[in-house]
């Protein structure tokens, strides 16, 4: 019933699966998802591209997506880590200085080619570190003598499930009921959840057409099914239950279509609640620290176009502007009209960043994205669809001025999964 390659739960913890799920499910409710409607295909959880991508997340995107988060991560530091520099698999050792988790799930994310939002979307799935920080949380419990009481997680609990963050090795090995842990410890989960997620397809010699044997959770059968990627034979060797919806959940929820090219740099939309001022960013981390005061003063839009980063002919920069006086944005792809908005008005504009690169002509495969104006805002909307342009310029006193094609969204002939471990 178990395997030390993996997690292979008791009883108990398959009740603490269960717990989690719940807890994934109100936590997750109110967090836009970035990306369109996703296809859950049990045996094609997360392609392979998107697995590889380790560089999806910088170290700030990950500790302003942690800080986003009501769990207790986005605090959390220890001074037992691996030397990113040694990629094996010995024990952790204690230094001097302590990193912070978002630095550890980098650090592991890089040594061993691993998107690291498959690493966050697993702290989620087996403890719910991203969402729930146990403290004072009430759960009923059930003593040897089969009497049931109430008893209210402490900090002490939290320090005990962080030491078991994710699932590596947690598993009843004695048959006694209890959940041992030999890979215990923050800084060894992280490191050691990677390794193995990264390196299955290699332990296990891993070639399409292969059958693996899991666990129906419904109803408790072994059936043998064939997983038509390396990554999601990954999923199954690492948590031998079928069907593996809840990590698709949290990967969903939080990033967005697994399937996606990870080629493909989303540009997210939010709406200044007061000035009605566009922003546009495809940083991961502004994306969460607006999300999480989006309520107060911003409102997600969405992905409102992708660049293709393998694009040749992505020539251009989007460069972003913001008014100090009124806090509105202005973009333009040309750097002298940059340049000369900064030289004239230094004190009124300032440079805010860039959004992507883009295409400044029509090139083979180009998508138009079209500029369209705020009459009393001014705020600039940016859009890929000619029929959202012609819904908000034409008509009876249009509230929009169609400023025509602001640029071109190129996209690449190929695509590439990243080399492996």
């Amino acid at each position: 019933m178990l395997t030390r390659k993996g997690i292979f739960l008791p009883a108990r913890g398959r009740a603490l699966t269960i717990i989690t799920g719940a807890l994934v499910a109100c936590a997750l409710a109110a967090f836009a998802s970035p990306a369109l409607a996703a296809t859950y295909n049990p045996l094609n959880i997360i392609s392979y591209d998107v697995w590889r991508a380790s560089s999806s997340m910088t170290v700030a995107d990950i500790q302003s997506f942690l800080d986003a988060q009501t769990g207790p991560l986005k605090s959390y530091t220890t001074k037992e880590y691996h030397d990113p520099a040694v990629v094996d698999s010995s024990r952790p050792t204690l230094h001097a200085t302590a990193k912070t988790a978002s630095q550890i799930i980098w650090e592991a994310a890089h040594a061993w080619n691993l998107n690291p939002k498959v690493i966050l979307s697993t702290l989620q799935k087996e403890q719910s570190l991203l969402t729930s920080n146990y403290v004072g949380m009430k759960v009923t419990r059930t003593r040897s003598d089969g009497t049931r009481y109430a008893y209210t997680y402490t900090q002490k609990d939290v320090d005990k499930v962080l030491l078991k963050a994710m699932g590596y090795h947690v598993y009843d090995s004695d048959g006694d009921g209890l959940i041992e842990n030999e890979a215990e410890g923050f800084g060894h989960q992280i490191w050691d959840g990677a390794r193995v997620f990264s390196t299955y397809e290699i332990s296990y010699h891993w070639i399409p057409g292969m059958h693996k044997t899991v666990q129906v959770i419904a109803t408790g059968a072994k059936v043998s099914i064939v997983p038509v990627n390396a990554s999601t034979f990954a999923l199954y060797t690492y948590t031998p239950y079928y069907p593996q919806i809840l990590f698709w959940n949290v990967y969903t929820r939080y990033f967005g279509d697994p399937q996606s090219p990870a080629r493909l740099l989303p540009v997210y939309r939010f709406r200044n609640r007061t000035t009605g001022a566009y922003y546009y960013t495809a940083s991961e981390g502004t994306r969460y620290n607006l999300i999480s005061k989006s309520s107060r003063t911003w409102e997600y839009g969405g992905v409102a176009f992708s660049e293709d980063t393998r694009a040749v002919a992505n020539t251009a920069l989007i460069y972003r502007l913001e008014n100090t006086k009124t806090h509105a944005y202005f973009y333009t792809t040309s750097v002298n009209t940059k340049n000369a908005w900064l030289a004239k008005r230094p004190v009124t504009w300032r440079l805010s960043g860039t959004v992507g690169r883009v295409s400044k002509v029509a090139v083979a495969r180009a998508v138009p994205l079209y500029k369209v104006e705020n009459k009393r805002t001014r705020g600039v909307l940016l859009t890929r669809y000619a029929s959202t342009v012609k819904s908000l310029t034409t008509g009876h006193d249009p509230k929009w001025w169609n400023r025509g094609v602001f640029c071109y969204l190129a996209a690449s002939a190929v695509t590439t999964p990243p080399v492996g471990p």
